[in-house]
């Protein structure tokens, strides 16, 4: 993971450090969340009404709105849907991120290539895009808009895109995150699907017994086996399972679901 290249010299935006500082501070392991609180760091460094990070989502050839500043131009955005703009409607958003060129307007309103929604439902005025990469790919754009004629200058648009770089560092860590989780819990299904295989079918069902807390004789009852039977299973699945007593195949039984599952199996 590369970091996006910056001047710090005379004449360097101030803003910009402190913003990156606090970017680098979400601890938010989980994307739409550390996108969120992303996007309102911008909104309040760029006193914008809203600042979203769109990801395109390939299934439905869309950007999503991924993050949002807490504002109320952001909330009005979802309420109107507008949080998913098909790459079919066009707009200065899917050219940004088409080409990668930016985007900077004080005069949305009067932009012919301008979504309606985006002039009648929330009233922009003015309106910045830039491309957002994530990895090395383009991945979608960071927008930024505000219900003020002419609020952006070519510094804020600079700012913008410098910004984007360390956003998309965010939604890449995210990402890191959420395939390890993925991965995690794939090898823990894994992992109790090779314990369930140790016990034959006859034994999962005598395990999901105890975990109802019937004894060997009721057990036996409704299995129609022998309290003998019963025993020597326990102690097969004792052994198999490396447990040492009837609660633990028990509390075994319920973390594999095998308790829910234990009305209606066959013998």
């Amino acid at each position: 993971m590369t970091t996006p290249d910056l001047d710090y010299g005379a004449g360097g935006d101030d803003r910009l450090l402190k913003t990156l500082q606090r970017l680098l501070s979400i601890h938010a392991p989980e994307l739409r969340p550390a996108l969120n609180q992303a996007s309102s760091l911008v909104a309040e460094a760029l006193d914008a009404d809203k600042i979203d990070v769109f990801l395109h989502e390939s299934e439905s050839d869309t950007l999503v709105a991924m993050g949002t500043s807490d504002t109320e131009m952001g909330r009005q955005q979802h309420r109107a849907g507008l949080n998913r703009q098909p790459i079919a409607n066009n707009g200065p958003s899917v050219a940004v991120f088409q080409t990668g060129t930016p985007y900077r307007s004080g005069a949305a309103d009067r932009d012919p290539t301008q979504l309606v929604g985006m002039i009648r439902r929330l009233e922009v005025k003015s309106e910045m895009d830039v491309a957002l990469d994530v990895n090395g790919e383009r991945r979608g754009i960071l927008q930024a808009a505000s219900h003020q004629p002419d609020f952006f200058s070519e510094r804020d648009l600079d700012f913008l895109s410098a910004v984007a770089g360390w956003i998309g560092m965010v939604t890449h860590r995210a990402e890191l995150f959420a395939a390890h989780e993925r991965d995690v819990y794939e090898r823990g299904r894994q992992h109790a699907g090779d314990e369930l295989a140790r016990l034959t079918r006859r034994q999962q069902e005598l395990a999901a017994c105890l975990a109802e807390g019937l004894t060997n004789e009721q057990i036996a009852d409704r299995l129609m086996i022998t309290e003998g039977t019963v025993a020597n299973h326990i102690a097969q699945i004792m052994r198999r399972l490396v447990l040492t007593s009837r609660t633990q195949i028990a509390v075994w039984a319920v973390e594999r679901g095998l308790y829910r599952s234990s009305q209606g199996w066959d013998d």
